[in-house]
């Protein structure tokens, strides 16, 4: 799987827009934070940095970095540490982390008057109900369908199951064993 190198950040170079890739990137905010010299012990803080903001539970290594940032072969970026990096430009330019996680979004639906610049902080999931294509953002942990009508239908649903499960025990012969006094 081939990986794509630009980062998303666009630079204003003499007037013209440049992709910057995420090697660029990386250079940009090292240098920002420890300075022009690269040093394998900056190198791991800032993997630790960049790793905690990607939720990784192993860790990328300041050799890892190293290697994308001397571009040798068979070393990749991957979307997590381009993202990690992006949010990490943000917030050194002085957003916040929910401002720096946030990502403007097209083909959104609001149900309430949504003002610019809101922020959704909820994850999307798809709706309980068999068939429904909706996908929302849970006002409660515990909400499983995004609307009433929804909810009613799959309750709905499930007790004709259950009705159609128990038709069929009823209608099965008993096997219990029958006994003769006699």
């Amino acid at each position: 799987m081939e990986s794509n190198p630009f980062s998303g950040q666009l630079l204003d170079i003499a007037g013209q827009l440049k992709m910057q890739t995420a090697r660029e990137l990386l250079l940009d905010i090292y240098q920002d934070v420890y300075g022009p010299k690269i040093t394998l012990a900056n190198l791991n803080e800032l993997a630790g940095d960049i790793s905690r903001i990607a939720g990784r539970s192993r860790p990328w290594t300041g050799k890892f970095l190293h290697s994308i940032i001397k571009q040798y072969a068979g070393f990749s970026t991957n979307g997590k540490l381009i993202k990690a990096l992006n949010i990490l430009a943000a917030q050194l330019d002085g957003l916040n982390e929910v401002q720096a996680r946030a990502q403007e979004m097209s083909g959104l639906l609001a149900v309430n008057d949504l003002p610019p610049g809101t922020i959704i902080l909820g994850a999307a999931r798809r709706c309980d109900t068999p068939g429904c294509p909706v996908r929302f953002v849970p006002a409660h942990p515990r909400q499983k369908y995004h609307s009433k009508a929804c909810a009613a239908l799959a309750r709905r649903q499930k007790q004709e199951r259950e009705a159609s499960c128990q038709e069929r025990i009823d209608s099965k012969p008993s096997r219990a064993p029958v006994f003769h006094t006699g």
